[in-house]
């Protein structure tokens, strides 16, 4: 299957990607704003952050103590520190989720469009990474594409106008990611976004 030019795309992202996003950071932010003990100083950590659209607001609203972004694209986190300068609070780093190397415990953690980018094994081990830098009692939000009536029929539109370049998206349904997150946490809220037509479901875990 073709990859996705994940270089191409934090050069020039997809065309409707300002309008799905600002929709995504609205859900995130609920969330978190209800979910998490803690709304000040907390630690987070992003997964696949290159570029991040949360992290202004997300700094600006909670002034974590430290923002820990993750991603295994360069060009994505050289655009982010391009767009917000060096900050003290905040640690680039450039690793894989499916290999990690992180010796950090958050109160938050999250992920946006990342663990659909996998095969259904490694969509697996991408999850567990998560937890294993979550403290107990933190939360986990992940949003991911579902595979809804709505989303291929947009998919399939998109794809045969050429403008499709997410070419190993595979998107999840809510059962196949509880399938392992709820070995690890409870969940506490879940829901889909039908606004976008690319329909994104959110879940929100508990780590026990």
């Amino acid at each position: 299957m073709k990859k996705t030019d994940w270089n191409a795309y934090y050069r020039k992202p997809y065309k409707f990607a300002g309008f799905t996003k600002r929709i995504i950071t609205r859900v995130v932010l609920k969330y978190i704003r209800k979910y998490s003990p803690v709304q000040r100083n907390f630690t987070l950590l992003e997964f696949g952050g290159g570029n991040s659209c949360f992290y202004e607001l997300f700094n600006r609203v909670f002034e974590p103590d430290k923002y820990y972004i993750v991603d295994n694209n360069q060009v994505g986190l050289e655009e982010l520190r391009r767009r917000t300068g060096e900050r003290e609070n905040t640690v680039l780093v450039n690793q894989d989720i499916l290999d990690p190397d992180l010796d950090v415990e958050c109160d938050l953690v999250f992920s946006v469009g990342l663990i659909e980018h996998f095969s259904v094994d490694n969509t697996r081990k991408a999850i567990l990474s998560h937890f294993n830098v979550l403290k107990k009692g933190g939360i986990l939000i992940l949003g991911f594409p579902t595979p809804t009536f709505l989303y291929k029929i947009t998919r399939k539109i998109s794809e045969l106008l050429g403008l499709w370049i997410f070419h190993d998206e595979r998107p999840l349904t809510i059962e196949e990611v509880l399938n392992t997150a709820n070995q690890h946490g409870e969940l506490l809220d879940q829901t889909i976004i039908w606004s976008i037509f690319l329909t994104q479901a959110v879940v929100v875990i508990k780590k026990r």
